[in-house]
C-alpha cells in the first residue's frame, strides 16, 4: 500500500501531465512539417510517444532499483527541480535542459545556506517541515552523474532511427535536408527524502526512521531529453556516438563522486565542470558534424533521398537518406517526372543504381505495388514545398 501511495504521488505530478502533452505536441509537429514538405507524412504513427513510455519505465524502474538506497536528496532540492523543470516544460517549448535542470538544481542547493540572505528562507522553510536535516552534497553531483548517463542512454537507444526532414538552405542559398531529433521522456525515479513535511501536510505519505530521521519513499519525475539537430552527418552514427561521449562524461562524473566523498570542498567545482564537460561534448560533436563536406543537398545528376517511408518498397531496398539515384529500370533520371515514368517502365518491379555519401555505386531492387509508382516510398526533393 505504502509503495502504491508513492507511485500515485508520481501518477499525479503536474510535470509528467506537461510532458505528455509536450510528447504530443512534438508528434503533431512533425506530422505538420512531413506533410508540409511532402504533403504526406513519412512517419504517421506516434513514435515520440513509444519512446516517452518504453525509455521512461525502463530507464527508471532499472535506475530506481539500483539507486533508489543510495540516494537521499532534501525537500528543497525536490521542489526547486520541479518548479524549474515545469517552468522549462510550459514557457520553452523549442527545447529541453534535463541536464541543466539536475545542475542548476543542485548548485543552488549547495551554495543556498551560504547566502545570508537565504537564511530567512531556510527558517520559512523549516517551520513547515522541511527540515534542514543533513544531506549528505554528494548526492547532488551523483544526480547530475546520473541523469547525464540516462541522456546518453535515451539519446544511443532513440535517437537517428526515424529520419524525418526538415528543408534548410546552405551558404549557396541551395535546398539541403537536416534531420532534427526532437525527444523527451518523463521517468519515475524512487528516492528518499528527510524531513516532517510530508508527515505534517500529507500522512499518507510512507514514513520511516532511520537512527531517528524521518525519511519519506517518493517516486519524483525525471525529466530527460535533447533537441538536436544533424546536418551533414548520418543520423543514427551521429547520435550514437554522442550517446556513447554523454556515458563516457558520465564515467568522469563517477571519479567526481568518488573524489567527492574524501573531500566536500570539490562538490560545487566538480558540478560546475561536468556541466561544461557536458555540453563541450555537444559543441564538438556538432563542430564535427557542420565541418564534414558531404551535404544533404539537390544534385544535377540524379535524386537525393531525403526520406524513406517504412511499410513501402522503399523500405524493403538498401537504401539510405543522402542516397542519390542515378537509373530506375536502366534509365538515367534527374526529375521528378523522369522517375516515375522510369518506374511505370516497369509495373511491378524496379531497379535501382545509387550513389551513396561516400560516392560507392550500388545496385538495389524490389518488386513495387502493382500499378501504383507512385507509392515506391521515396521522398525527394522534387516532392519538397518550401
Amino acid at each position: 500500500m505504502k509503495f502504491l501511495l508513492a507511485v500515485c504521488f508520481y501518477i499525479g505530478q503536474p510535470i509528467l501531465w506537461v510532458g505528455v502533452i509536450r510528447a504530443y505536441l512534438i508528434h503533431t509537429n512533425r506530422i505538420r512539417r512531413e506533410r508540409h514538405i511532402f504533403s504526406s507524412a513519412i512517419y504517421e504513427d506516434f513514435y515520440e510517444g513509444r519512446h516517452f513510455l518504453r525509455s521512461g519505465l525502463i530507464l527508471g524502474i532499472g535506475t530506481s532499483i539500483i539507486f533508489s538506497c543510495l540516494l537521499n536528496l532534501s525537500v528543497q532540492w525536490l521542489i526547486l527541480y520541479e518548479g524549474l523543470s515545469l517552468l522549462t516544460l510550459v514557457f520553452i517549448p523549442w527545447q529541453f535542459f534535463g541536464v541543466t535542470l539536475v545542475g542548476i538544481t543542485g548548485i543552488l542547493s549547495l551554495i543556498s545556506p551560504r547566502i545570508d540572505q537565504l537564511q530567512g528562507v531556510e527558517s520559512w522553510l523549516a517551520k513547515l517541515g522541511l527540515s534542514a536535516q543533513a544531506v549528505n552534497p554528494v548526492n547532488y553531483l551523483a544526480i547530475l552523474t546520473l541523469t547525464i548517463l540516462l541522456t546518453g542512454l535515451f539519446v544511443r537507444e532513440n535517437a537517428g532511427r526515424f529520419d524525418s526532414p526538415a528543408i534548410s538552405r546552405n551558404k549557396r542559398h541551395n535546398k539541403v535536408a537536416v534531420y532534427p531529433f526532437n525527444e523527451l521522456t518523463i521517468m519515475p525515479f524512487l528516492i528518499l527524502l528527510p524531513g516532517d513535511w510530508f508527515k505534517l501536510n500529507l500522512p499518507g505519505i510512507p514514513l520511516f526512521q532511520v537512527n531517528g530521521h524521518s525519511f519519506v519513499i517518493l517516486v519524483m519525475p525525471l525529466l530527460i531529453g535533447l533537441k538536436l539537430t544533424v546536418k551533414k552527418s548520418n543520423p543514427r552514427e551521429f547520435f550514437r556516438n554522442l550517446g556513447k561521449l554523454m556515458v563516457v562524461v558520465a564515467g568522469i562524473g563517477v571519479l567526481m563522486v568518488i573524489g567527492a566523498i574524501f573531500d566536500r570542498e570539490i562538490i560545487l567545482p566538480a558540478m560546475i565542470g561536468l556541466l561544461l564537460i557536458y555540453y563541450l561534448v555537444i559543441l564538438v560533436v556538432r563542430h564535427r558534424d557542420r565541418k564534414q563536406s558531404f551535404e544533404y543537398s539537390e544534385v544535377m545528376d540524379g535524386i537525393r533521398v531525403i526520406g524513406i517511408q517504412p511499410g513501402t518498397p522503399a523500405a524493403k531496398m538498401n537504401l539510405s537518406v543522402g542516397d542519390v539515384i542515378l537509373t530506375v529500370n536502366d534509365l538515367q533520371v534527374t526529375n521528378e517526372d523522369q522517375f516515375y515514368r522510369a518506374l511505370s517502365t516497369s509495373p511491378t518491379y524496379c531497379r535501382f543504381k545509387v550513389r551513396d555519401r561516400h560516392d560507392q555505386l550500388k545496385m538495389t531492387e524490389s518488386a513495387i505495388f502493382k500499378n501504383s509508382p507512385h507509392e515506391i516510398g521515396v521522398k525527394t526533393y522534387s516532392q519538397a514545398i518550401e
